[in-house]
């Protein structure tokens, strides 16, 4: 962890009488109010010693001395504190500061006791010194912009501050789509204190900000922020503790956060999903989640370094795992042809705003034409989702998510039905539009139909490598596929091919289901040739001989997992034929939750 270019002290307001929550105040000031045993002070005061943080003033006033029978001089805690009296009046929130004066020695942070920023502190102090200014004010997204006193930034400064109920407020809400409230954190030079007269009540936003608002430098935060007002923000607070997402060394939780998400087999449409035939004229994919997983399991840690760690299977069922450490997510970087590439970019993409420890491991090999690079990627959105405060993603938005960092971060081309299918699960007919235009449709099929078609499927390992579908479909778009007259009209057919699909699998009719599936491939095969081998063909010929009505390849081709549907009673046969020319069919039922998320104690 780096530490401060140079010492700075912390000034904690605590003073407030805590009105609206008592009757919890009434014997203790609000911070000092308890969380599964320990006072809100703690985890405030963690958060800043996680940072290098080591010297604080206390500025206590109603119950002052509860705080410091609790506290005393810090030392069990590793740190000095200091303790700033109001005696007789609440002095405010810079009539506190300035009553402080005799015991700051430069340039220090000020906090307001009853607000909780996991804040980088790091990076807050070097804008501050970078910039040279004597104010430096934290902001973070507002989360009540209506009611709420704006503040506007640019270029790390501070435009102006629009108070509330004011056409400037009003202007400012009608231009930013996301504006910033002040979030209760500064740093400040010993000359503000200048501004402000001793012994009277005074307020810094109020009265000291209008004074130097153009010398102020602006730092966004963009992590976990709750200001603890009433009963219900104490109440979410609580529950925040209790699921490990604050300050978990001090709060005694260790909670793991874990994931999944499935991978998909496709029955027809596939190709159609790619731009720009997507946008010129809609796609379609009818595909199916099935149970076999990418598992993700993550572990706040106290400080803020990452450490992850891969166990990947490969095609003769082993594993090769993979490891990497940072000290912190600004030291992530995408290496050429790294195993944890697809990892880093979700991180990167998501830009969590604490450190952890992240495990993943695959259920299915990578190329295997079942989708798993999406799978990984929406399952570790997944967990990093879950620990936002606020703004977390739809399954619609974690699908884009997890498309955009493919095609963006990792320059992996394709299409969305594989991140669409992991989020989303089941039997799905998607319909893609043009970019982010994208109809999720179930496909409603009886439970009996169900059970027959998971009785005469075979999903079926060829034993060879798939190819990456980036770069096929890269392949495709250089050799301008999509820009030919005849290979249009061939992915039309592919695309009514899949409407077919999904009108037999509703009715029920699955002879005509399997026929389809054999359709499909030699549709998509017209399309691009190269897709299929002469051992694919061959596995392909041997099960329609002996009890298969339709097979065709999953993925972008070369090799990877085969899907068959059998005659009824057949596929026992089928998969002893294909064993015996080294193909392995791998058991499975279909998936119709999608993504999961969920928590358990360590």
């Amino acid at each position: 962890m780096e530490v401060p270019k140079r010492e700075y002290q912390a000034l904690i307001l605590v003073g407030g009488l805590g009105t609206r929550l008592r009757p919890h105040t009434e014997q203790v000031p609000k911070p000092m109010v308890e969380i599964e045993g320990r006072p809100f002070l703690e985890f405030k005061i963690e958060s800043l010693r996680k940072h290098g943080i080591k010297d604080f003033i206390l500025l206590v006033g109603h119950l002052g001395e509860k705080v410091e029978e609790h506290f005393g001089d810090g030392k069990r805690f590793g740190i000095n504190i200091q303790y700033s009296y109001e005696k007789e009046q609440l002095l405010g929130t810079a009539g506190a500061v300035k009553n402080a004066e005799h015991l700051i020695t430069g340039d220090f942070i000020v906090t307001n006791g009853d607000t909780f920023l996991d804040i980088d502190f790091e990076k807050l102090i070097d804008l501050h010194e970078t910039h040279n200014s004597p104010f430096t004010l934290t902001v973070a997204p507002a989360s009540h912009p209506k009611t709420q006193e704006l503040v506007e930034v640019f270029n790390d400064k501070i435009v102006a501050i629009h108070k509330r109920d004011t056409p400037d407020h009003e202007d400012h809400l009608l231009k930013i789509q996301d504006p910033y409230v002040n979030a209760g954190c500064y740093i400040m030079s010993k000359e503000i204190l200048s501004l402000i007269p001793p012994n009277k009540k005074i307020s810094l936003e109020q009265e000291i900000f209008p004074q130097i608002t153009h010398k102020m430098n602006g730092f966004s935060h963009p992590g976990y922020m709750l200001d603890v007002a009433d009963e219900n923000d104490w109440d979410e607070f609580i529950k925040d503790v209790r699921q490990g997402l604050i300050a978990p060394s001090i709060s005694g939780y260790k909670k793991i956060i874990r994931s999944r998400a499935p991978v998909r087999i496709t029955f027809g449409g596939g190709g159609t999903d790619i731009a720009p035939y997507d946008k010129s004229f809609g796609g379609l994919s009818v595909n199916a989640t099935i149970n076999k997983y990418v598992y993700s399991s993550l572990k706040i840690r106290d400080d803020r370094k990452i450490t992850i760690r891969s166990d990947i299977i490969n095609m003769h069922e082993g594993f090769e795992s993979y490891s990497e450490n940072f000290d912190r997510i600004d030291s992530i970087k995408l290496d050429k042809d790294n195993k944890l590439n697809i990892i880093k970019a979700a991180i990167l993409e998501m830009d969590p705003q604490c450190g952890f420890d992240l495990y993943v491991r695959s259920e299915v090999p990578p190329h295997s034409g079942l989708g798993a690079s999406a799978s990984l990627c929406v399952s570790i959105i997944g967990v990093l989702n879950y620990l936002r405060k606020k703004n977390r993603l739809s399954k619609h938005q974690i699908a884009e998510t997890a498309f955009r960092i493919e095609q963006n971060r990792l320059d992996n081309l394709g299409g969305r039905q594989d991140q669409y299918a992991a989020a989303f699960g089941g039997i799905n007919l998607f319909e893609f539009l043009g970019e982010d235009n994208i109809r999720v449709n179930p496909i409603e099929i009886s439970k009996d139909y169900l059970l027959e078609i998971e009785k005469n499927i075979l999903l079926v390992s060829s034993g060879m490598k798939g190819k990456s579908s980036g770069q096929m479909h890269k392949e495709e778009k250089e050799n301008k596929l999509y820009e030919d007259n005849e290979k249009i009209k061939r992915l039309h057919n592919i695309k009514e091919t899949g409407f077919e699909v999904a009108f037999n699998l509703r009715r029920g009719n699955l002879k005509k289901f399997g026929k389809l599936i054999r359709e499909s491939w030699e549709k998509k095969k017209s399309f691009n040739p190269e897709i299929s081998s002469m051992y694919i063909d061959a596995i392909v010929e041997e099960a329609l001989k002996n009890g298969a009505v339709g097979a065709r390849l999953m993925g972008a081709g070369g090799g990877g997992h085969l899907l068959i549907y059998c005659k009824p009673d057949q596929e026992h046969k089928v998969r002893q034929v294909l064993n015996a020319r080294g193909a392995q069919a791998v058991d499975f039922s279909f998936d119709f939750e999608g993504l999961r998320v969920w928590e358990v104690e360590e």
